[in-house]
């Protein structure tokens, strides 16, 4: 280990230390995962001065960053940090992969939601959280078209948002009310579960999704839920998603969304997620429209 790296793990490890000094268990995986991260050669100073400042919001945008190395290394990807980019990179078949990560703040979502201490009812606040996964992801889009514009991602690399929960809950939610991932209800038009019921008999039939293209913020302003269907969104290729907390391995579960209309397109599994991976494939003869797929174990939709 050379002697800026040795600086910097004696510095994270101390900070670690006496951070998660009250959380053993907690203290042990944010230390393994720091390793993992160091051992793969990608802090920089940048990174540690966000990371070890004391600030919630720093510690968790950096914790997933590093969660999201650990798994990008697990799938076979050799990830690199440039500076002046995107948080990582890789190549993939000649391709130049490039990922932004991201853990939306919990602005918006209700105060006994996140608070450790409530107890009582309370109503799952699935279009809060779908809020700022729609909100992350349209920031990350629009930081795109800056790193195109400085040259650094090429118009014919790929780009991959990967968007953390771990901030809007006390609990690793990462399914909204339609039962698929926040990351296909914040880019598709997938809403709640619903049933027809014959007026006659009063018998519930089979369940569908229903259809949802937007979403009503705050402000009464409609956001939509299709930017995977927005040609304007072309340069996301897909999107890999988390709910988890923990970094301990075992609770860490990814999704994967890809998206139809991307300029460069990602083959199924590069970027890991195992059976969570959803992919569209076109409807016959209704131009537009799309069915979503969950890969089989042998990669095909």
């Amino acid at each position: 280990m050379d002697a800026r790296l040795g600086w910097m793990d004696a510095k994270a490890k101390t900070f670690i230390e006496r951070q998660f000094a009250h959380a053993p268990l907690l203290q042990k995986e944010i230390m393994d995962l720091w390793s993992t991260f160091r051992d793969l050669g990608l802090p920089n100073r940048d990174f540690l001065a966000e990371f070890t400042n004391g600030k919630k919001p720093s510690l968790a945008q950096r914790t997933w960053e590093m969660m999201l190395a650990r798994h990008l290394a697990e799938v076979g990807h050799e990830v690199t940090c440039p500076n002046g980019g995107p948080d990582f990179r890789f190549s993939l078949d000649g391709v130049t992969v490039w990922v932004e990560a991201v853990s939306p703040e919990p602005k918006g979502l209700p105060a006994d939601w996140l608070d450790p201490d409530f107890q009582g009812v309370q109503d799952f606040p699935h279009e809060a959280i779908l809020l700022r996964w729609t909100t992350a992801i349209d920031a990350k889009w629009k930081k795109l078209a800056e790193y195109r514009s400085k040259g650094v991602v090429a118009p014919n690399d790929a780009y991959v948002v990967a968007v953390s929960g771990n901030q809007l809950g006390l609990i690793p939610v990462d399914r909204g009310i339609s039962q698929m991932p926040f990351g296909v209800e914040a880019t598709f038009p997938v809403g709640p579960l619903a049933y027809r019921i014959d007026p006659e008999t009063h018998k519930i039939g089979d369940g569908f999704i229903w259809e949802r293209f937007h979403i009503v913020n705050a402000n009464r302003a409609k956001v939509p839920t299709t930017s995977f269907l927005d040609p304007a969104y072309a340069g996301i290729s897909a999107l890999i998603g988390c709910g988890a907390q923990r970094p301990g391995k075992a609770s860490v579960a990814m999704h994967v969304v890809h998206n139809p209309l991307a300029e460069t397109k990602l083959p199924l599994g590069s970027l890991g997620a195992g059976d969570d991976e959803w992919w569209p494939s076109p409807v016959a003869d209704k131009e537009g429209e799309f069915d979503l797929h969950r890969p089989k174990p042998d990669g095909q939709a």
